[in-house]
């Protein structure tokens, strides 16, 4: 092969290894994430079935939150205390719980979108691998020919070089697919869970929150 074939084949290959680095260590961080995520919102809710007051939520979320469902209660009190103001006691109970609802489904949004973050990475690598895969081979088997034109003779000496290298870069592009595709579903899935479950614990502020409406002012800003 030339020192063009070799380079563009240097680079797929390298392209498609890289792409596979990057799948598996999107994958474990967010597999970490989730995991972490979950077991920090099943033990804010556990807390919070059994312990929560309206003053136990205020002393529970202060200072930073830890975890998505405190995330959503800190973000939901500093919303109340604004509410408690004087410009908005003339709403009644049912506009008070639209406009709570749709600020929880705008945290709501972002949490989602924080957790889904580098999926589409994912997405598209498991759909462009093959394709770049395909390149190399499309490009070896250019390389054969060429080669096969210059000499004269297809022997196995000339077309063995650009042959192997375009199924090695087949054999890269499928091994980086396939992984990227099933992570992809499984982090999907895993998200949906979570967020599923974060829309449940939601409701459940929301009630408490209405419920102890008369007490919003004591939320600090």
């Amino acid at each position: 092969m030339s020192m063009a074939s070799d380079l563009v084949f240097d680079l797929t290959t390298y392209a498609l290894w890289a792409m596979s680095v990057l799948t598996w260590t999107i994958a474990l961080a967010k597999f970490i994430q989730l995991r972490i995520a979950r077991r920090q919102v099943q033990e804010f809710e556990q807390w919070f079935a059994k312990c929560a007051d309206w003053e136990s939520l205020l002393g529970k979320v202060d200072g930073p939150p830890k975890g998505d469902a405190a995330f959503l209660s800190q973000m939901l009190l500093a919303v109340c205390h604004e509410y408690a103001g004087p410009s908005h006691a003339s709403y009644t109970f049912e506009q008070l719980q639209e406009m709570l609802a749709r600020d929880l489904q705008r945290k709501l949004a972002m949490v989602s979108r924080h957790k889904e973050s580098w999926l589409n990475a994912l997405a598209s690598i498991g759909s462009t691998a093959p394709f770049l895969g395909l390149f190399g081979t499309v490009w070896g088997i250019m390389q054969a020919l060429v080669m096969i034109g210059e000499t004269g003779a297809a022997s196995i000496t000339v077309v063995a070089a650009p042959i192997g290298g375009a199924l090695i870069t087949t054999a890269i592009g499928i091994v980086t697919a396939i992984p990227a595709v099933i992570f992809f579903n499984l982090l999907s899935r895993f998200v949906r869970l979570h967020m599923g479950r974060l829309e449940n614990f939601s409701e459940q502020l929301l009630r408490f929150s209405l419920d102890n409406r008369g007490r919003w002012a004591e939320v600090k800003s």
